[in-house]
């Protein structure tokens, strides 16, 4: 008998925010599922990207993302017309982070009449401390790919319609003593640091740590464990579900090495994501000045690559270069030296790195600092003039509106258009 294709309309449907809802309030111990157990790390996991029409017999799973489809496949046979990417089972990307012998306040670096007002931002990272009080008035919606249903689907919180944040952090604790993993809490620190990078109150510091756009508002999706690492499933598990979301900018603050010709899974999602409206960000990379180093989803043609700079605007030396071959990468350089931003207020992985003066503070050196950096920059320019003004030509956006390093006025693989400047 003719075996069927493997098809993607039984991809899991995204859901939108009122169906998320109903699905949570019922959920139970019954419907949590434990994290995937870790695989023997030797093992290669092979993947292709295809035209969305594509027919392929062998997957064992697939993401459509507009006129592009990825299959995880169950060989290293790829159908013809399709590209073959692999990666190690287990973990496809991770976070970097250096402590900082610098302090710079982003207040003073992005001085602006605006704050990011209504601008909703995604972060894709390692969780939040919600319970933070700089961001306790920023986090909006809080969704898990760590923790899921007994569907598959993410364990989401929406503030306002499951409750308070207090009451997340109770249910938090549920879900920690259940399968041993917070939902949504950041046992890392990495997605908390960036995220008061965007939109941090200042509250516990007299708002001298205020983040750049204290006004907008934060989805934080957690993909990546309490190590820093994460599974390429995950991450397009992610991507693939904030396609239909409301989300004016999303901030991807990793890198998945190897991939750089923008080519790859991870890009695809990010193309589908920058078709439907939303302004993508993403690290360039801690991999040092040395050319052809910037990868996915930084490498996408349709991602705003981040490079770092320190407070005097000179080219950090652990951020990644790009080259000169048609996609010119970095597009953009931030701040992402001597980044002060809050960290969680109960041990986490970064607590080393908390400042002496005061402990929910941390200054730390990355590309990911930078990133989110320039994505609270975004967000008071789509309050300024609105996202469409942005979209509408965003390379030529980049550029009027970057203080350009080179002599030339032109567009380099060191740092991109130049220092994104706020409005």
């Amino acid at each position: 008998m003719k075996r069927k294709p493997f098809s993607l309309p039984f991809l899991p449907t995204p859901v939108r925010l009122e169906a998320v809802a109903v699905i949570l309030l019922v959920v139970g111990a019954a419907c949590l599922l434990t994290p995937q157990a870790r695989r023997n790390p030797e093992r290669v996991a092979y993947y292709a990207v295809c035209p969305a029409s594509t027919e392929v017999w062998e997957a064992e799973r697939g993401w459509k993302f507009g006129s592009v489809a990825v299959y995880k496949l169950a060989s290293n046979r790829a159908p013809s017309g399709c590209k073959l990417v692999e990666r190690p089972v287990g973990s496809a990307a991770k976070l970097a982070f250096t402590p900082s012998a610098q302090l710079r306040p982003l207040s003073s670096f992005y001085p602006s009449r605006y704050t990011g007002a209504g601008v909703r931002v995604a972060v894709v990272d390692t969780g939040v401390d919600y319970t933070h009080p700089d961001l306790v008035h920023a986090v909006k919606v809080l969704a898990s790919f760590l923790v899921r249903t007994e569907r598959g689907m993410p364990l989401v919180w929406i503030v306002g319609v499951n409750g308070t944040l207090e009451s997340a952090r109770s249910f938090d604790a549920y879900v920690f003593g259940m399968v041993g993993v917070y939902a949504w809490l950041d046992e890392n620190g990495h997605g908390t640091h960036v995220c008061g990078t965007i939109a941090g109150s200042g509250v516990a510091s007299s708002g001298l740590y205020r983040g750049v756009a204290p006004g907008a508002e934060l989805w934080v999706i957690k993909v990546f464990s309490w190590d820093g690492t994460a599974t390429l499933d995950a991450i397009l598990d992610a991507l693939y579900w904030l396609q239909d979301k409301p989300i004016d900018i999303v901030n991807l603050s990793f890198a998945v090495e190897g991939w750089g010709d923008g080519i790859d899974p991870v890009s695809a999602a990010v193309e589908q994501l920058a078709r439907t409206g939303k302004i993508v960000v993403a690290a360039a990379g801690n991999d040092g000045a040395v050319p052809f180093t910037v990868a996915a989803p930084a490498s996408s043609p349709f991602a705003i690559a981040v490079a770092a700079v320190d407070a005097e605007g000179r080219p950090a030396l652990f951020s990644s270069w790009g080259g000169g071959r048609g996609n010119v990468k970095p597009d953009v350089a931030a701040l992402g030296v001597g980044v002060v931003a809050p960290i969680p207020t109960y041990p986490a992985r970064i607590a080393p790195y908390a400042l002496p003066s005061n402990r929910l503070y941390a200054a730390l050196d990355g590309t990911s600092m930078a990133a989110a950096a320039a994505s609270g920059v975004l967000a008071l320019w789509v309050e300024a003039v609105g996202r469409e003004a942005l979209t509408a030509n965003l390379q030529g956006f980049l550029q009027r509106r970057s203080a350009p390093t080179s002599p030339f006025f032109v567009k380099t693989f060191v740092n991109g258009y130049g220092l994104l400047l706020p409005p």
